[in-house]
Formats: C-alpha cells, sequence, structure tokens
C-alpha cells in the first residue's frame, strides 16, 4: 500500500514540479499538506538548484532525506540521497557522492526496484571514474548494465554506456570509448527515443573524434547535436554543443569562430542560470585569449570564472581557475601576484589530490621562481616537481610492468596449455579415430536395420493396398449383386402385389398391401447399403450431396422449407462405409421425424467442421415434445445407438411449442 502511495504521489509531483521554477517548488513545499509529498517535492528542489546553488541542494536534500528517514519513507529516502550523491558529484567531491549513492542503493533494495538499482549503479561508476578508480567504475558499470538490460530499462542502460564511454576516454581509448557513445546513441534514439540523449550521444561521439585530431568529423557530429537540440529547444544541450564547437575551432586556430561560439554557450548558460557550466566556459574563452597573447583579456576571464565558481563553492575549478591565473600573470611578469596564485593552486589541488594539476602548478610555480631569481626555491620546487613527476611515472610505470609481468606470466601459461593441448589433441585425435571406426561399424548396421525395416514396411503396405483393392473389389461385387438381384427380386414382388391389388380392387388385399408395403421399405432399406458399401460414395462430397436429395424429396412434398449450411467443410473427407452409413441413417431419422411429427414449417440442417470433429445439427420450429414423458420409440434409440457405434456425441433439445433439435459430433481423423 505504501508503495502505491507513493507511486501516486510522485506522478503528481513531477506533472506539476517540472513545470516550475525553484521559487514556485518552494511554495509548493511549503503549502504541502503531506510530508511524503514534501519529501518528494525537496527532491526535485533540490536537483534544480544542483547547477545554480549547489550548496543549497545539498542543504535542501539532506532536508529531504531527514524527513524521509522520519517518516520511513522510502522511496523519499531513494530519491533525497540520489539528489545528494548528484548534488556532490557535481562540486567534485566524489566520496561523499559515493556515500549517499550507497544510502539510495539500499533503499532501493528495500524498495525491490530494479530500475533504480540500476541508475545507481551507473551514478556509482561515474563518481570511481571521476576518482580514476576505474576497476571500481567497471565493477559498478557491469551490474548496473546486467539489471537495466534485465527489466529492460533502455534509458539507464543507455546511460551507461555513456559512461563505459567516459571511462575509456579518460583512459584515452578513444575506440573503445567511440563504440560505447555509439551504443548509447542508438539506444537514445530508439527504442527510449530521448532527444537529450541522443544530443548528449552525438556531442561525446564529436569529442572523442576532436581528441583524435578528426575536427571535421567532430564539426559534423556538433552540428547534428546542435540540429537535434534546436528542434526540441533543450537549451543545455545546445550550450553543451556550442562548447564543443568553440574548443574544435580553436585546435583549428579559428579563435574568432571560437570567441562566437563560446558566447552563444555562454548566453545558454546564463539564461538557464547554470553557474558551474558558465565558470567551465570563461575558463575555456581566457584560453582563446592566452593563445592570441592577449593576456590580460585572457586574465579577465579567468577571474570571472574564479568568482564564479566562488559563489557556487565548486573547488576544481577554483583550483584551475588559481593556475589559470598564475600562468597569464606570469607571462605578464607579475611573479608575486603569479606565485601566490599558483600557491593557491596548489592548495587546491592538494585537497582535490589532483596530482597532474599539482605537478603542472610545481612546474609554474618553479618557472616564477627562476624569473625572480629566486634559484634556490625554484631548485626546491622543481625538486618537489621532479619528486611528484616520478611517483607518478613510477606508478604508470609500475602498472605498466605489472601489466607486462602478467602479460609475461599469461603467455607462459598459455605455453603450457598449448601444449598439454596439443598432447590432449593427439589423444583426442586417436580417440576420434576409434570413435570413428566404432560409429561406422554402428552406421552400418543401423543402416542395415533401416533398410530391413523399410523393405518389411514397404511389402506390408504394398500388401495392405491390395488387401484394400480386394476388399473395394468385394464391396463393388456385394453392391452389384444387391442391387441387380436381390433389388430386382424386391422391385419384381412389388409391382406383383400391386398388381394384384389393381386387377382385384373389391377383395380383400390386406395381405397384398402389407405385402407391397415391406418390399418398398425393404428396396429402400436395400437402397441405402448398397450406396453406403459402395467404394465411390466414400467421400463426405457424396454423403451431403444424397442428404439434400432426401430431404428435398421428404419436406419439399409438405411444404417445409428447409436450409443446408457448411462451415469449414472439407467435401473431400473420406468417410468409411460404416461412418457414411449410419451418419446418413441418424440424418434420414431426424428428417423423417420432422414430417411425421413436428408441425415445422422451418429445419434448418448445419454441417461445421473442425481439426478432429464434424458437427450435424437439425433444429426446426415445430411443437416440440417432452422428452422425459415421450413414448418409447424405435427411431430415438436408433439414432442414440448409432450414435454409440460410431463412438459420436449424441444430443437431442426440445420443449413444447419450442421445437427441437438434434446434435451428432462425429469423430474423424
Amino acid at each position: 500500500m505504501k508503495k502505491l502511495l507513493a507511486g501516486l504521489i510522485m506522478i503528481q509531483v513531477y506533472t506539476v514540479a517540472w513545470a516550475q521554477p525553484s521559487d514556485s517548488l518552494q511554495t509548493l513545499i511549503q503549502n504541502s499538506k503531506t510530508d511524503t509529498t514534501k519529501a518528494i517535492l525537496l527532491s526535485i528542489l533540490a536537483d534544480e538548484l544542483t547547477k545554480t546553488n549547489p550548496q543549497k541542494s545539498i542543504e535542501v536534500a539532506l532536508a529531504g532525506l531527514t524527513l524521509s528517514t522520519r517518516i520511513q519513507f522510502e522511496r523519499g529516502i531513494f530519491e533525497n540521497s540520489f539528489s545528494l550523491a548528484s548534488a556532490f558529484q557535481g562540486q567534485a567531491l566524489f566520496d561523499s557522492a559515493i556515500l549517499y549513492f550507497h544510502v539510495a542503493e539500499a533503499a532501493a533494495r528495500r524498495q525491490q526496484d530494479v530500475s533504480a538499482q540500476a541508475k545507481v549503479y551507473s551514478g556509482l561508476g561515474h563518481s570511481f571514474m571521476r576518482k580514476s578508480d576505474m576497476d571500481s567504475a567497471r565493477y559498478y558499470l557491469d551490474r548496473g548494465l546486467v539489471l537495466a538490460q534485465s527489466v529492460h530499462d533502455y534509458r539507464t542502460e543507455a546511460g551507461i554506456y555513456n559512461n563505459y564511454g567516459n571511462v575509456f576516454l579518460e583512459e584515452s581509448n578513444f575506440q573503445q570509448a567511440l563504440d560505447y557513445f555509439i551504443k548509447a546513441a542508438k539506444l537514445y534514439e530508439n527504442p527510449v527515443q530521448d532527444t537529450y540523449g541522443q544530443c548528449l550521444a552525438l556531442s561525446n561521439i564529436g569529442n572523442i573524434e576532436y581528441r583524435l585530431g578528426n575536427y571535421n568529423k567532430a564539426l559534423n557530429y556538433a552540428l547534428q547535436s546542435m540540429k537535434l537540440a534546436q528542434q526540441e529547444s533543450l537549451i543545455p544541450q545546445m550550450g553543451y554543443a556550442h562548447k564543443l564547437l568553440g574548443r574544435i575551432y580553436r585546435q583549428q586556430k579559428k579563435y574568432d569562430s571560437a570567441l562566437l561560439e563560446y558566447d552563444l554557450a555562454q548566453k545558454l548558460y546564463v539564461r538557464l542560470g547554470d553557474i558551474r557550466s558558465a565558470a567551465e566556459l570563461l575558463q575555456n574563452v581566457g584560453n582563446i585569449y592566452f593563445d592570441k597573447e592577449q593576456y590580460a583579456a585572457a586574465l579577465k576571464n579567468y577571474t570571472e570564472s574564479l568568482n564564479l565558481a566562488r559563489k557556487i563553492s565548486n573547488k576544481a575549478i577554483i583550483a584551475y581557475a588559481y593556475s589559470a591565473m598564475g600562468q597569464a600573470n606570469y607571462v605578464l611578469k607579475k611573479n608575486d601576484l603569479a606565485l601566490l596564485y599558483l600557491d593557491s593552486a596548489r592548495i587546491a589541488a592538494q585537497g582535490l589530490n589532483n596530482a597532474y594539476l599539482l605537478m603542472d602548478t610545481y612546474e609554474a610555480i618553479s618557472a616564477t621562481y627562476e624569473a625572480k631569481g629566486d634559484y634556490k626555491k625554484a631548485l626546491r620546487v622543481t625538486q618537489q616537481f621532479v619528486a611528484l613527476k616520478d611517483s607518478l611515472t613510477q606508478a604508470e610505470n609500475r602498472a605498466l610492468m605489472e601489466e607486462t609481468q602478467a602479460r609475461y606470466e599469461l603467455e607462459k601459461k598459455q605455453a603450457q596449455i598449448d601444449l598439454l593441448q596439443k598432447d590432449k589433441e593427439l589423444i583426442t585425435l586417436d580417440a576420434r579415430r576409434q570413435r570413428a571406426i566404432q560409429i561406422g561399424a554402428f552406421t552400418a548396421l543401423a543402416l542395415m536395420l533401416v533398410i530391413g525395416i523399410l523393405l518389411i514396411n514397404r511389402y506390408r503396405t504394398i500388401a495392405r493396398t491390395r488387401r484394400l483393392a480386394e476388399i473395394e473389389a468385394v464391396r463393388n461385387d456385394i453392391a452389384r449383386d444387391l442391387h441387380d438381384d436381390i433389388g430386382s427380386t424386391l422391385s419384381t414382388i412389388n409391382i406383383i402385389s400391386k398388381l394384384a391389388m389393381h386387377e382385384n380392387p373389391t377383395g380383400n388385399n390386406t395381405q397384398l398391401s402389407r405385402i407391397a408395403e415391406q418390399s418398398s421399405k425393404t428396396m429402400e432399406s436395400m437402397s441405402d447399403i448398397v450406396w453406403s458399401i459402395n467404394p465411390t460414395n466414400d467421400l463426405l462430397e457424396k454423403v451431403l450431396v444424397k442428404m439434400k436429395v432426401f430431404a428435398a424429396e421428404i419436406l419439399e412434398p409438405l411444404n417445409i422449407a428447409y436450409r443446408f449450411s457448411e462451415v469449414g467443410v472439407d467435401t473431400q473427407l473420406t468417410l468409411h462405409a460404416k461412418q457414411r452409413k449410419n451418419f446418413f441413417l441418424i440424418f434420414k431419422e431426424a428428417i423423417n421425424n420432422v414430417a411425421k411429427y413436428s408441425c415445422a414449417n422451418e429445419v434448418t440442417i448445419s454441417f461445421k467442421q473442425q481439426p478432429k470433429t464434424i458437427t450435424m445439427t437439425i433444429a426446426d420450429n415445430g411443437i416440440g415434445f417432452d422428452h422425459n414423458q415421450a413414448s418409447d420409440g424405435n427411431g430415438l434409440r436408433n439414432m442414440e445407438a448409432r450414435a454409440r457405434d460410431l463412438q459420436a456425441k449424441f444430443s437431442l433439445k426440445s420443449e413444447k411449442g419450442l421445437g427441437t433439435t438434434i446434435t451428432v459430433e462425429l469423430p474423424i481423423t
């Protein structure tokens, strides 16, 4: 119940909140009547504030987490923990981000929300990637990918592919990065149909081509991303595309074009209130002016970047701003000011544990001391630079050496495996030879057996065919004899008795009349028997024709309307003699009963074929009768007996005044 309630709250809250600015969200929070709604609104507000006021974002998410924990609202715990982790991630405080991602993961597990767990693992992978812990990044991205694929969460799957691409990008494995960005782009295009994600993936692909020096390809992808973003008015992606275009133009030394793109991006970031992106972009603008040797203009942009970064307390951007300002002042020969900013950059880099920024800062400080003529300090800082560089080189060499050692061990083991494999192959080859001999012998035996079975089967088939032909010939002979001999004899008796009655109309002709009547009935029965055993009538088509002829002979003289209908009937279906005979005689008895007793003026006769049965239904609109009170007659008993003989289902439904319906369901093969 709590999970259902949470889902309903989420739908209502997100529908209203995403269309509101942060001020309106704060109003909604103040007017919120339930704690669960307030908790969700706090997480949304925290997400809104991430780029404009990160510190406030953290405070709001903490408040939401505290409230959700107090009321034991699991969805609120997840959403606010995830918002907190995202805020810390944006501030480059990755340890804190990882901590709250784990809190969110625990909440997702308690809710058994697989998609939420996959989303958390994607975030953890990104944080570890930014910490340069690629093994942990891959571990969490792998887990997230398995979960996302298990529930067909294509959006999260695409996000994980993007993060995989960034992992390989950090490792300068551009081809692998490109492969994953392309996977993400395909998913965002279909089935997710997320234009924002498509723009992101296209920009990432463009960034890879830019890193590879394929500037024309990079421009093409950046422009594709821009076109999509403009079509959907996706301002953040338009800003990123402008920034990527600026970076490409800078590498092509098209500085004016680069500055134009940066200016367009900056206007969009200001419009969004995205202070972090605006601060980063100002450093890019400063770098353009630095390349153009307009150091004062470069310093101005670096200073503005620093001011914006301080406003949102972004330590990473602050550190790079200090470094850039120090180097600009160094070029302007303002060495004391340069040392001040470079020392601040050093402290910030140490706080961020950014060894590469720290190494660059040591190098710049050493050059500045040397420019001042303070060679002692320059030497000391150079030694620190060399020590750090050696440490990084050793770490890289150690990793390379471990990789080389591992490769050597692997190759050594592989050689042993190859040797064992060859021995195994020889053994296997011998075993295969023996097995081939066994299989050959078995196959020959099996073939002989199969041939024997086929010959026996062929003999039986021929014998059966001959037997059937003989039976058919006998049936033809019997039918012909019955028709020619017994039939003609009965016909003669019938004619003689009628002639005798005609010649002596005044005499007592009772016995002659009975002889004529019985001979007529016997002739009719004999005709049915001859018809049923004649093999030329084996098809269902012939049975239906005989039924229609009989119905016409009986019903039309009595002005009883009748209608035949056939649904899915295969008229080429073969019925054996017993089936034809009993099926027709049941029909015949039913039609005779309609004519004699029903007082009906309409009869419906229908046939419906299904895979294993054919159903005959005869329904009249006559007077009907009470089946339980009906006198015992041979007609009904005969129909039931014939149905049993055919293993068919027989049913009769009749009520006084409502007519009678007879149904026969004949099994067929």
